[in-house]
């Protein structure tokens, strides 16, 4: 048996290709894998698939339907989108996260008379990645090589807070040669405690430090923001002349009631400036209460994006509320999956184009969606996503949306068309 990687180590984000020859014709081998988070030891994940030797004794795990395992579709990567969790000692993958050593995957071949192993080696980041940590003027964190193409991505997080997180994403897309600065913006000290009047002052801050700064030393700013990120970075974009970029994944384009809301009965903005909240659609927790009960009564996974719908629907402000996106001076890249289960971005996305269009948008704009995603990472192959998908809550199942192979392609594709579309050249500077 001859087993043929062609790329032992590679980054996180990249494709695999896998193919064992050397067999016995029309016979059985089982791949599995196995790995491990560096930074939550403990918590293992595995998968594998079965599968029937070709005339020529060779398996190629990208042409080649498994005939058992935990996937379906011939993929090379389903070994990796496919991880469950089969150990456990009760740690959170989701907390401590470091990028400073790579995933270590192991696989095992096995055949009716062989067994070899072979290990993976998955990066975040190149080698020659700095990370310069930031906490005067505001918290985040800058990923940078010496020689970078002097492009500077801002980078926001959703609604869970988290900075760390972050580094999932900023380090593979420093590693293609881009300065990456991650900016918290609330739930760390310095900083509002919740998500809630977060004020747009703040990045101002965090602009003229890009502009100021000896690496960066740029006035014009690409930013990316994902899921509540998003509607950040859209509103950001709206109001702020010097971002020229924008990608946004799982965005919305309304402005909506701080999330903390739901839960301490405070309605107000998520967003302030100059100490005035923006407008805001109010968001009423019995529609979401009704929802869920409704899902779990039908024995369905439940989720909150016809709940954004209803609330939308129903409010009186909406022009108010609207993100003014004509108003940016940046060229747009929208990604949102028809099957999104946290909030309606597709619907989101879809009135933004349609906005964009009739105010004949002078810069370039650009809309992925995909059938069967929902609301992943935007990054593949890292999380799994059964981990993440579906979770049980309030005596049902939460779902974030569409299915693991959907999300896995949204996710690569998408990914693929940001780290493309921030290389690529302002349109406002092919069209001088």
């Amino acid at each position: 048996m001859k087993v043929n990687v062609y790329n032992l180590e590679s980054f996180v984000d990249e494709r695999l290709k896998i193919i064992v020859s050397d067999l016995t014709p029309n016979t059985k081998l089982k791949v599995s894998m196995k790995m491990e988070f560096p930074w939550c030891k403990g918590e293992e994940f595995s998968s594998y698939g079965v599968f029937s030797s070709n005339e020529k004794g060779e398996v190629d795990l990208d042409s080649v339907e498994p005939i058992e395992g935990t996937y379906k579709n011939p993929d090379c990567m389903g070994l990796i989108y496919s991880l469950e969790k089969s150990k456990t000692e009760g740690n959170n993958f989701a907390e401590n996260i470091s990028i400073d050593k790579p995933i270590i995957m192991n696989m095992i071949f096995e055949s009716s008379n062989e067994r070899k192993e072979v290990k993976l080696k998955r990066l975040f980041k190149s080698h020659d990645i700095t990370t310069k940590y930031i906490s005067d003027e505001f918290i985040g964190k800058l990923f940078y090589k010496q020689n970078s193409n002097n492009k500077t991505i801002l980078m926001l997080g959703g609604s869970d807070g988290s900075l760390d997180a972050l580094d999932l994403l900023a380090a593979p897309l420093a590693s293609r040669g881009f300065n990456v600065l991650t900016v918290a913006y609330f739930a760390l000290e310095g900083l509002p405690d919740k998500l809630e009047e977060v004020p747009l002052e703040y990045f101002e801050k965090v602009f003229k430090w890009i502009s100021e700064n000896e690496i960066t030393n740029t006035k014009e700013i690409f930013i990316h923001g994902t899921s509540k990120g998003g509607e950040l970075a859209l509103l950001l974009a709206s109001k702020y002349e010097q971002i020229k970029k924008v990608v946004v994944s799982a965005p919305h384009t309304y402005c909506f009631q701080a999330l903390n809301g739901l839960e301490n009965g405070k309605d107000t903005s998520s967003w302030s400036y100059k100490g005035e909240p923006f407008s805001y659609i109010h968001l009423d927790d019995d529609i979401f209460l009704e929802e869920q009960k409704k899902d779990i009564s039908k024995g369905i996974p439940f989720g909150f994006a016809n709940s954004y719908k209803k609330n939308l629907e129903r409010a009186n402000n909406r022009n108010e509320a609207r993100i003014r996106i004509e108003n940016s001076k940046a060229d747009i890249l929208m990604i949102a999956g028809k099957k999104d289960s946290i909030w309606n971005s597709y619907d989101a996305c879809l009135e933004a184009l349609e906005i964009l269009k009739e105010n004949n948008y002078p810069c370039k704009v650009e809309l992925l969606t995909y059938n069967n995603m929902g609301h992943p990472l935007p990054i593949p192959y890292i999380i799994p996503l059964k981990e993440t998908l579906c979770m049980n809550v309030g005596g049902g199942i939460f779902s974030s949306g569409g299915t693991i192979e959907g999300n896995t392609q949204g996710q690569f594709e998408s990914w693929k068309r940001t780290i493309e579309f921030y290389k690529e050249p302002l349109s406002s500077d092919i069209n001088k």
